[in-house]
């Protein structure tokens, strides 16, 4: 339930729900195994003891949050569930309760409309429903090729045992490629629906690019300005030498390969732009 609801009493909140579900007091009273006069006597104020028990039935009725019922919140949905609640068993939870399992990525895929259809295709999967059907069709193909080579002892006749030996195929074919095309449009639907920050991190790199620049040329004719390959590697490197847990080994490691890479990258553009000279004479 996403609906936003009014500010109330315990009366308003229970009178709201029956009205948005359709529910009559005296169904209402059934199902939480309450008398229908204590009910009618709580809703109109004639008492103001209904239980806290009833309270808690009626939340799960109506499958809101006894906070909601109780005026402290105005969203009905429920925040939290018993692992029973969920049907996840208790390893289920353990790996989300531990971090096994990324919460915010399960998240995403059970608020997909596209995931929660692929669950039901993963339990036929699971409970071989599509599977057997293929098995019954093999086994009659099985049997048709069979009856045919015994009753039609030709050349024209084996060829088409075989060819009907042909039609059989994977029980499981189809719910294999039906579940990976159903999950892989999920997390791309997921995926734009997420966006990214690409735009954002190129701007940032192109900005930081520009500092460092300005930075080596700095007292520079920036007409003609000199950049050394030791220049470029010691600006990246000092870059990310102040963030916690970098490895100083590692780091003057990466320096130095920096540096001959850039280095070997200028030694030979001449090179390059000779041999696309005369690559186009």
């Amino acid at each position: 339930m996403a609906n936003t609801f009014l500010p109330g009493t315990v009366r308003e909140r229970i009178a709201d729900l029956m009205k948005y579900h359709k529910v009559s007091q005296t169904d209402l009273a059934l199902k939480i195994g309450c008398g229908d006069s204590l009910l009618s006597r709580f809703l109109t104020g004639k008492t103001d003891k209904l239980g806290d028990e009833n309270i808690i039935r009626i939340a799960r009725a109506f499958n809101v949050s006894t906070d909601f019922l109780l005026g402290i919140t105005n969203v009905p949905d429920k925040k939290n569930y018993a692992i029973d609640e969920l049907g996840l068993s208790a390893q289920a939870a353990r790996n989300l309760y531990a971090g096994k399992a990324n919460a915010q990525v399960v998240n995403y895929l059970l608020e997909s409309p596209r995931f929660l259809d692929l669950t039901y295709i993963l339990e036929q999967y699971f409970n071989d429903t599509v599977a057997a059907g293929y098995a019954a069709q093999n086994q009659l193909y099985t049997t048709i090729s069979s009856l045919t080579r015994k009753t039609v002892k030709t050349e024209a006749g084996e060829q088409a045992a075989r060819d009907i030996a042909h039609l059989r195929t994977s029980v499981y074919q189809a719910d294999l490629v039906t579940i990976e095309n159903q999950f892989m449009l999920a997390v791309k639907e997921v995926k734009k629906e997420i966006g990214n920050d690409f735009a954002a991190m190129q701007s940032m790199t192109a900005e930081q690019a520009k500092r460092m620049f300005t930075e080596v040329a700095k007292g520079q004719d920036m007409t003609n300005p000199t950049i050394t390959p030791e220049q470029v590697s010691d600006l990246i490197i000092g870059s990310v030498a102040g963030l916690d847990g970098v490895n100083r080994d590692a780091l003057n490691t990466l320096g130095q390969a920096l540096t001959g890479f850039f280095q070997t990258t200028l030694e030979q553009a001449p090179l390059q732009e000779k041999g696309d000279e005369e690559a186009g004479q």
